[in-house]
């Protein structure tokens, strides 16, 4: 079998920006996912997909299976939308998103979405000119995010918001600089989990989940984009990734959430869910990611997920394979 596995190479745009970084691990990725499928006897082969050849390269591949890691976001999300039309045309089956639910990494339409299939979620808002009249039932704090980027990009320590009278000019600050919509949602002060979703013959089923756990600090328990991704910040990964120890009962109430989340969201093959467990114990869904990256680092949490499930990187990325491979023989019977 012949998989290729496609990936968005950083912009002219983001190369003079101060997230590069984050654009730059996709690339590494798809390495580590090539070596892994080799593992299964597979050939592959790596594409770099440039913003100026999306339909070109795309158009270009000879493979079974498409593994696809694009990942433009922010201001470059258009390419992505791009990208999805050329994959959906090209007649190559793919892993992952569709290009109707891929919508769903703008955020504000991912909360929508769980609006409106009453999928549960933090009370939220969204921005598009900084002068709508704030929702007035807003329990603080709130928090402050970007509707169409990713990796924490615009998340800050201002944005972090405890009173409704400073809420005004982050809003407006963000938007400004990030050129997009903002949202604002109520902050939930709870642990912390992301948790995997992959589709195995007929069902979806729910990994072991992960919990982000974070170090004793004064700062509130989110991490900064120069926490997560800046080494020189003092506060640089002051998280770690661990298995969770969930009761029966919270299981219950993890599996019941997160698989109607894949399945009214119209997701396919394997998802990553970032939600909180609130003090009533409400698991409130903060998004759903229609085509997460795929790692095998030992502190990424589909990682510690799938060897939790007795997976190696290997094995899970062969369940992806299989459940597009077997989407494909049923769309052909």
């Amino acid at each position: 079998m012949n998989i290729a596995i496609i990936y968005s190479l950083p912009t002219t745009r983001a190369k003079q920006t101060s997230y590069l970084i984050a654009d730059e691990d996709t690339v590494i990725s798809a390495g580590k996912i090539a070596s892994a499928l080799q593992k299964k006897g597979a050939a592959t082969q790596l594409v770099g997909i440039s913003e100026d050849f999306i339909q070109k390269a795309i158009h270009s591949i000879h493979a079974d299976l498409i593994i696809n890691l694009i990942d433009w976001t922010g201001r470059d999300l258009p390419l992505s939308y791009l990208a999805m039309d050329a994959l959906t045309d090209c007649g190559i089956p793919f892993a992952g998103a569709t290009r109707e639910n891929f919508r769903l990494v703008d955020k504000v339409e991912m909360k929508k979405a769980l609006d409106v299939h009453h999928i549960p979620t933090a009370r939220w808002q969204v921005f598009e000119t900084s002068n709508e009249e704030i929702r007035p039932d807003f329990h603080y704090p709130v928090i402050v995010k970007l509707s169409q980027d990713h990796c924490s990009v615009g998340i800050e320590t201002s944005s972090f918001v405890t009173k409704k009278e400073d809420l005004r000019g982050i809003i407006v600050d963000r938007m400004k600089r990030f050129s997009q919509k903002v949202f604002v949602e109520e902050f939930i002060s709870g642990r912390e989990f992301q948790i995997t979703v992959i589709e195995e013959s007929d069902r979806s089923v729910m990994l072991p989940p992960a919990e982000i756990v974070y170090k004793p600090s004064k700062s509130q328990e989110f991490l900064t984009f120069s926490e997560r991704w800046n080494e020189d910040d003092p506060d640089y990964l002051r998280s770690n990734t661990v298995l969770a120890v969930l009761s029966n009962q919270e299981k219950r109430v993890f599996g019941k959430v997160c698989i109607k989340t894949f399945q009214k969201l119209g997701f396919r093959d394997f998802t990553r869910i970032d939600a909180r467990l609130n003090k009533q114990g409400e698991l409130l869904v903060l998004e759903a990611n229609p085509n997460p990256g795929l790692d095998d680092d030992e502190l990424y949490s589909m990682t510690i997920s799938a060897r939790a499930a007795g997976l190696t990187f290997p094995d899970f990325l062969w369940k992806i394979v299989e459940s597009a491979l077997r989407r494909q023989i049923v769309s052909h019977t």
